[in-house]
């Protein structure tokens, strides 16, 4: 929890956290499930905002949303109140909304995030020497006391005591071990749970498509977000590597964490190049969460947003991508087809797909194993044929691979030898 609240420091943007303090409820009510129901009742604002949900050793839980008012949590703390009705403590409290006390304390990051960020650390560092469920029961604990300056919209300070005779000590964490494994349904399910929970805002990564002619200098045309799959595999799974790939099972994450980013409603507006472009599926387009993208774009020209989508979404929904399509041309937006592989490219009839670029993705491995002069006349003709200003090479690591690019008549490149992915 604490390294994913550093990382907020550079998008604290309209986002709120609430600490759920179960551990300071009576000893029955901190039963697994109470918590496990408290989560549940907080599960809608998970879902409608992309929030992150953290579960504290001690019973707690803390909730990070973004774009969520507090009229939109409140229902649910609500909900959580009335089930524990019978706790002392919950029936001596007049909750107002919005205003901490001390079953609920509230955090705008936006404005306070240095408060906050201070907090959840010394949560941490108690949570660590295991004294935070004694801090929370105690009341007449020795020891300093330290209260966090809260803004200026709530009243309660929250109390953290630190025993006099604790002494603070560094932890050294062992060495992880890593079990590498194939993505299997079991892996599959464990990721789709964690990402229940995970705000897919801080995952998205932002790589320029640039146009590359001659001794030109390179020219920026599309600003490309996405969640690269490594870093997926890297943040939610904890002592797994991930060797290899099922094209089906990732097609169903793939679709899962689109409706997820769209559901975060990240800013397609960008000072560098001449349009944005974000990975989505059939499914999410057709989706609520597609509904909240659009809403967030307000008066953004829909004209420099490009929506990408897969070759394998389109070949087994035809239906549905037929239907989205449609639906995002009739808004206003504009279409690309990417991580086709060269053959794939050749054999695909690409203008019934409506798509303003095509994306070819650079196979891994020897180029000998897909590339002979009869292939490379026929992708030349193809691309021809499609338009040079349409088609753009994915996976370009270094120079060689622009140099193939332009052998095969390509003039848009993406990739790390062209821009390096940097943080949305």
């Amino acid at each position: 929890m604490v390294d994913y609240v550093k990382q907020l420091r550079r998008h604290t943007e309209a986002r709120r956290a609430v600490h759920i303090r179960l551990s300071a409820l009576e000893k029955h009510f901190r039963e697994e499930h109470y918590r496990l129901f408290a989560a549940s009742a907080l599960r809608g604002v998970i879902t409608r905002f992309g929030a992150t949900m953290f579960a504290l050793p001690n019973t707690d839980l803390v909730l990070i949303t973004k774009d969520a008012n507090i009229d939109d949590i409140d229902p649910a703390l609500n909900t959580i109140r009335r089930k524990l009705r019978d706790s002392s403590l919950i029936s001596s409290l007049d909750p107002v909304q919005g205003v901490s006390d001390e079953f609920v304390v509230w955090f705008d990051i936006e404005e306070s995030y240095e408060e906050f960020k201070d907090y959840v650390e010394q949560l941490a560092a108690l949570l660590q020497l295991g004294e935070a469920a004694n801090v929370a029961e105690s009341q007449a604990m020795e020891g300093p006391i330290k209260k966090i300056r809260r803004p200026a919209h709530t009243d309660a300070p929250v109390v953290l005591r630190t025993p006099s005779h604790v002494r603070m000590m560094p932890v050294n964490p062992l060495p992880k071990e890593y079990q590498d494994r194939h993505l299997d349904p079991e892996m599959l399910f464990a990721l789709t749970k964690a990402l229940q929970g995970a705000d897919v805002a801080g995952m998205l990564r932002r790589q320029l498509v640039k146009a590359i002619l001659g001794d030109a200098p390179p020219m920026p045309v599309l600003e490309h977000k996405f969640v690269p799959r490594t870093l997926v595999y890297e943040t939610l799974l904890t002592n797994s590597r991930v060797l290899s790939e099922n094209r089906w099972l990732y097609g169903y994450l793939e679709d899962h964490l689109a409706h997820q980013v769209l559901a975060s409603t990240p800013s397609m507006s960008n000072e560098v190049s001449m349009a944005s472009s974000i990975k989505v599926t059939s499914g999410s387009i057709l989706s609520a969460s597609f509904d909240l993208f659009e809403k967030s774009l307000g008066k953004h020209p829909r004209s420099k947003v490009v929506l990408e989508f897969g070759p394998t979404d389109i070949l087994a929904n035809p239906v549905d991508y037929q239907e989205a399509s449609r639906h995002v041309i009739a808004l206003g937006y504009r279409i690309s087809v990417g991580n086709l592989h060269p053959l794939a490219f050749l054999s695909l009839d690409v203008e019934p797909m409506q798509a303003a670029f095509v994306k070819i993705l650079k196979p891994m491995g020897s180029i000998g194993d897909w590339l002979n002069s009869k292939t490379e006349v026929a992708i030349q003709n193809k691309i021809e044929r499609v338009g040079k200003a349409r088609v753009i090479l994915d996976g370009c690591e270094d120079k060689t691979d622009i140099d193939l690019g332009h052998l095969l008549g390509i003039t848009l490149f993406q990739g790390q030898a062209v821009d390096p992915m940097t943080e949305v």
